[in-house]
């Protein structure tokens, strides 16, 4: 069986990301590109074996699933050129943007709508990928680069937006530590070991022990008197662990 084919409108990061992991889990698809941000459609199509349409009304013609990737402030514009045929599948990663704004546009009032927010990590097919509302075919195409994870509402998808922030900001928390690390006159190398194989494999022991929630494994090491113990009622006290829940508190409710 053949899988649907796949353009792309808004050829950006969250499409090359995409874009990347289903060519990296075999997916071998059609993917039409839109015209514009040519650079990176000449790069995605040498490296990734896509198509460059002449125009976003061919990306349209020649996709059975469209991947809405373009800027909140472009999508009027867009919108305003095409004609989307009726059920079609189009997928919304626009952040931000919900179904019912969505629905507003006449181009998409006969089209059959999702939104998904797949992460950077989907170039290496890993990491979840919220999506609303259930659909198999956008179900299938995301669980070749991530978890698809189908979300209940839409107030639940938004919440996952927190939890796409959450990948965006690890990374400015393990280069902390790393870059401390290396201030304590370890080399680079081994402080990005250290503290990348520290994190990672405290999320795989946790996944590996489903029956217990993850305080519970934190717990049972950061016992009294022992430097773990310390350390986490100093990140308590100082707010740390709080300023992470505030923050997710802040993105989910943008």
């Amino acid at each position: 069986m053949t899988a649907a084919s796949l353009g792309i409108l808004g050829v950006g990061h969250l499409a090359t990301y995409t874009i990347k992991g289903l060519r990296k889990s075999g997916d071998q698809r059609l993917v039409t590109l839109s015209p514009r941000n040519a650079k990176t459609a000449k790069m995605l199509a040498e490296a990734c074996d896509c198509t460059i349409a002449k125009t976003n009304q061919t990306v349209v013609d020649n996709s059975d699933i469209i991947l809405l990737s373009v800027r909140p402030d472009s999508l009027d514009t867009l919108l305003a050129e095409l004609s989307i045929k009726p059920g079609q599948l189009i997928i919304s990663v626009i952040a931000g943007v919900s179904l019912q704004h969505l629905r507003q546009h006449p181009a998409l009032k006969q089209a059959t709508l999702v939104r998904a927010l797949p992460s950077a990590s989907a170039e290496i097919c890993a990491g979840p990928v919220p999506l609303y509302p259930a659909n198999p075919v956008a179900e299938a195409l995301f669980s070749c680069i991530g978890k698809a994870v189908v979300l209940e509402s839409e107030e639940l998808f938004d919440t996952a937006l927190a939890h796409a922030c959450l990948h965006g900001w690890s990374y400015f928390l393990v280069q902390e530590l790393i870059d401390w690390s290396v201030n304590q006159g370890m080399d680079k190398e081994t402080a990005k070991t250290m503290v990348a194989h520290s994190i990672s494999s405290a999320i795989a022991f946790g996944e590996s022990r489903p029956e217990l929630n993850y305080d519970e494994i934190g717990q049972s090491i950061a016992t009294p008197g022992t430097y773990t113990r310390k350390g986490i009622n100093h990140i308590r006290d100082n707010g740390g662990i709080q300023s992470w829940v505030e923050a997710m508190d802040k993105t989910g409710r943008l």
